[in-house]
């Protein structure tokens, strides 16, 4: 390969991932994947489509343009890079700012950037706003049920863990050995029964 097809190469991959981060982002603000009730199967629904589509086109450039320059490899390394960056994206930027306790807290106080609080204000602030006004819990709860991991009573009163919940929770214990995590985060009651 030339040093000339090499950059034309790194060209062909910059469009691509930059035309596919665009639409993928664009698409969070139209009806595409809409129905997927959980912002975070949403986006990974939304990376993998886009990322189909990137690879898609540069199938299209190596049939009908580039021939010998595009390999199925760089078909297969674009597909394989874009989901992988951005997933890692998606996971530490939008779904931290959607779900994280620490962004609510300085959001709060950003808005709020003259005054000062004590730990118990803001403390009493996210239970009363972002739980109870926002329905945090309310939220989390839903997405439980939706993905499968509780289910309803057949008496419609209560709910139950499942399997799929069971074996979720089986994963984070094996996560939080691994990472040395406090345990009481994964198993409130220490995980007796």
């Amino acid at each position: 390969m030339t040093v000339k097809d090499f950059f034309k190469l790194v060209l062909i991959y910059a469009v691509l991932v930059l035309f596919g981060t665009v639409m993928y982002v664009v698409c969070f603000h139209t009806p595409l994947f809409a129905g997927v009730d959980v912002f975070f199967y949403r986006g990974l629904a939304l990376i993998f489509f886009w990322g189909v589509v990137a690879a898609a086109l540069m199938f299209l450039a190596k049939h009908f343009i580039w021939k010998k320059l595009i390999t199925w490899r760089d078909i297969l390394l674009l597909f394989a890079g874009f989901c992988c960056v951005h997933v890692v994206i998606f996971t530490h930027l939008p779904v931290t700012a959607e779900r994280s306790i620490s962004v609510f807290m300085l959001g709060y106080m950003t808005d709020h950037a003259d005054e000062s609080f004590t730990e118990e204000q803001i403390g009493e602030i996210f239970v009363d706003r972002y739980v109870n006004e926002y329905g945090a819990f309310s939220k989390r709860f839903h997405e439980q049920a939706v993905t499968g991991t509780i289910e309803q009573d057949a008496d419609g009163e209560g709910y139950h863990i499942t399997k799929s919940g069971i074996a979720l929770m089986g994963l984070y214990d094996q996560i939080a050995e691994w990472y040395g995590l406090e345990k009481r985060l994964i198993h409130p009651d220490g995980g007796a029964r």
